[in-house]
């Protein structure tokens, strides 16, 4: 039986307060908390809703007065960095962060978090992620670093959607951080994060339990379930998930397996209002974000192909057209030895209409 490491449930209890000052179409997520000690929060990076979403949700809990600590996927070396940034000894731009976890609104949440601590709040930012120069599964070093922090504080985590889920079914080195962190006996909360399609300046967003039935499909897609993982229970796997959409866009989704052993294929039924979400608008904003997804091997909604590939690298490892879409996949080599699925780029005409990062 797994056993509470501290009885302070009011602590934890008051990150029900998390959405309290942020806007109010962003959601508020007690019910997943309860009496855990660690919230998991994944995502997919470079999207600014994420960032935003923890960084006012922990400036919201520490005007309560409690106490809270944030990990992050920053490799562990650059803790004493991490540290003096936090306490203004040196820029924020000093911190180096993985390319592909790095953004604007990521910098811009390391500079509210030093913000917090610099005002004498009771916040502490930790960098989980394994070094590079550490041959050890990923998974492994950071269920180490997030143990070490658990105790009479709460503890939330954020870390990419895959990470974040609590039973894979993975065991070994191949779990994956919440379950590792389930099995030693330290309670987890998790939710998953997803984007819906569309290109907009501000998403509406929505907290579905998994309870609900609609969670089901959200996190299939999410997690890219394959058609040898049709047996993953979704109502374990976290336990919710925060939807964001563009607004004018209403999407219904159904994930069926493809036999042949191409994995999950997604069927989406849009419903476009008289806001035309769906169209993708290379304004000023735009541009900036693919010049820097070119700069950073990062892709951006509203790069041409030939952007794509300049960002990307390289070719596609596999391109399909699928429901008027064509989609292009790419695979990665991780730290554990193993190829994966890590973007997928959805192409309407000759511009991306949205991504999905898988790594």
């Amino acid at each position: 039986m797994r056993r509470m490491l501290f009885s302070s449930l009011a602590a934890i209890a008051a990150l029900a307060g998390f959405a309290s000052a942020v806007e109010a179409e962003t959601p508020s997520i007690p019910s997943i908390i309860g009496s855990r000690q660690v919230l998991v929060i994944g995502e997919s990076y470079g999207r600014p809703e994420s960032n935003r979403f923890v960084s006012d949700s922990v400036s919201a809990y520490l005007k309560g007065g409690g106490c809270l600590k944030v990990g992050l996927e920053i490799s562990s070396d650059q803790q004493a960095v991490l540290d003096s940034a936090m306490k203004g000894e040196v820029p924020i731009s000093d911190i180096k962060v993985n390319s592909v976890v790095d953004s604007p609104s990521y910098r811009d949440m390391l500079t509210s978090f030093s913000g917090q601590i610099k005002a004498g709040r009771c916040l502490s930012v930790k960098a989980i992620d394994v070094p590079p120069s550490v041959p050890v599964s990923r998974d492994g070093w950071m269920e180490k670093q997030a143990a070490e922090m658990t105790g009479d504080t709460p503890v939330v985590l954020l870390v990419g959607n895959v990470r974040a889920v609590k039973e894979s079914g993975q065991t070994g080195e191949d779990a994956l951080l919440a379950e590792r962190l389930s099995d030693k006996s330290v309670t987890v909360a998790s939710t998953l994060q997803y984007w819906g399609p569309g290109q907009c300046a501000e998403r509406k967003s929505e907290y579905i339990a998994a309870s609900d039935l609609r969670a089901g499909d959200y996190i299939r897609e999410t997690l890219s379930a394959s058609s040898d993982e049709e047996e993953l229970n979704t109502s374990l796997a976290a336990d919710g998930i925060l939807v964001w959409t563009c607004e004018g866009v209403q999407i219904s989704e159904s994930v069926s397996v493809d036999e042949t052993g191409g994995g999950a294929v997604v069927r989406e039924n849009e419903t476009v209002t008289e806001t035309e979400s769906e169209v993708v608008v290379r304004d000023e904003a735009a541009l900036k974000r693919i010049r820097w997804g070119i700069r950073n091997n990062y892709p951006a909604i509203g790069m041409t192909k030939e952007e794509a590939l300049e960002a990307m690298r390289k070719e596609p490892d596999k391109i399909e057209k699928v429901d008027g879409e064509e989609r292009w996949s790419y695979e990665c080599f991780d730290a554990d030895g193993y190829w994966h699925t890590c973007y997928i780029l959805y192409f309407r005409g000759d511009l991306i209409a949205r991504f999905r990062d898988l790594d």
